[in-house]
C-alpha cells in the first residue's frame, strides 16, 4: 500500500489544512492521506465522479469543515 495518497500534492484540503494544529484535521490526514482509510477518501471519489476537485473545506470523510483555523 502507498504511504501517501496519489493526489496529496494537488489536494486542496491537504494544502489548506496540512499544517494545522487542529487535532481533528490532523487525524483525518493521518487516516486518509497517509493511512489505512486512503481508499475510502470521498474527495478522490468526488473528483472522479464530477471531474473537478471538491471544496478545500471538504474533509476526506465527505463532511464540510466550518470554523477551523490554520494556526
Amino acid at each position: 500500500m502507498n504511504k501517501e495518497c496519489v493526489n496529496l500534492a494537488g489536494c486542496g484540503f491537504f494544502k489548506k489544512y496540512g499544517e494545522t494544529k487542529d487535532l481533528a484535521c490532523r487525524g483525518f490526514i493521518a487516516s486518509y492521506c497517509r493511512g489505512e482509510k486512503m481508499k475510502d477518501c470521498k474527495r478522490l471519489q468526488y473528483k472522479k465522479d464530477k471531474g473537478i476537485p471538491p471544496s478545500d473545506d471538504m474533509m476526506p470523510s465527505g463532511q464540510i469543515i466550518a470554523g477551523v483555523t490554520k494556526v
